[in-house]
């Protein structure tokens, strides 16, 4: 773990494993951790490390300030303070009941590493305890969509004369976006295990789920295909707004999209749908999803 060379403030050190936990109380913790200076709020991390590593248990009456750290704007702090929540994640989540909405504040972080650390957390959640996370749906769609990247990377060949120097500012920039692309996909895959394990909560986000099928990157557009795809499953009239809208989804580039939004226009179940279907069942260049539109094409028009 890191640590400083310099002489910490009331007895707290950046090193958790020196922290003695019968030392440091609750309210010296929490002191350090709303302090203005982010040296001092590591250091409050840190104890709640060495708190959690001991005995996840120990950090519990904790677990509010830790939570709202999640957010803070120095990332060594953030991510420190999802480190502490994961171990309590993965050891007791229902632990965390009251604290998530917390933890969802740091999945729209300018912070990449922040966004996919806590979404990853998210995850771990939305499988172990969905009702935890299912209330939580609209923001982290919103922190996708606050997070959508540019088509072109930034080039720096106007601001940057010195070829060395750009290329590793691009190179910086193309792991930022890898980073960034992973964890607006990972939150996606949050968003449908919610949609899959507790489909009523997320009825309202038809339309937050529909705004994302024009995103830049297909697995992204995938994954909101997807949602209204549980979501049609178990409610197809919630979804039924949502219809003309994922039609125009079996014209995108991605095979896969295509083939999603067939399933989900089968669950849909709507007449109108049939002969979009039956198009893509003739013209479609991917052998799998001609195939699958003629088997729902089909399903539909005997059903109807």
């Amino acid at each position: 773990m890191p640590t400083d060379s310099s002489e910490p403030p009331d007895g707290l050190s950046l090193d958790s494993k020196s922290v003695s936990l019968g030392e440091i109380d609750d309210a010296e913790i929490r002191a350090a951790l709303s302090s203005s200076e982010p040296l001092v709020r590591r250091r409050g991390i840190a104890a709640c490390e060495a708190r959690v590593e001991a005995n996840a248990d120990a950090v519990r009456p904790l677990l509010d300030a830790v939570a709202s750290a999640a957010a803070d704007d120095n990332a060594p702090v953030a991510l420190r303070a999802i480190s502490v929540l994961d171990t309590v994640a993965e050891s007791d989540p229902a632990a965390l009941e009251g604290h998530t909405a917390a933890l969802v504040g740091a999945v729209d972080s300018e912070i990449a590493d922040v966004q996919l650390t806590g979404a990853t957390v998210l995850g771990k959640l939305a499988v172990s305890r969905p009702a935890l996370v299912a209330p939580h749906s609209p923001a982290m769609i919103d922190a996708i969509r606050a997070t959508e990247l540019d088509t072109e990377p930034e080039d720096f060949g106007d601001a940057v004369a010195d070829a060395v120097t750009r290329r590793t500012l691009r190179d910086h920039e193309e792991e930022e976006r890898k980073r960034r692309i992973s964890a607006r996909r990972t939150l996606g895959n949050v968003v449908v295990a919610i949609a899959e394990a507790k489909p009523q909560s997320m009825v309202d986000a038809v339309p937050d789920l529909v705004a994302l099928l024009d995103d830049e990157d297909p697995a992204v557009v995938g994954g909101a295909v997807d949602a209204l795809d549980e979501l049609a499953a178990a409610n197809p009239t919630a979804v039924a707004p949502a219809t003309d809208r994922l039609v125009d989804c079996l014209d995108r580039d991605s095979a896969v999209v295509r083939a999603r939004t067939v399933r989900a226009l089968g669950h849909l179940g709507d007449a109108a749908t049939v002969s979009h279907l039956r198009t893509a069942a003739a013209d479609d260049p991917d052998a799998d999803v001609r195939e699958l539109a003629a088997e729902t094409a089909n399903y539909i028009a005997d059903a109807s």
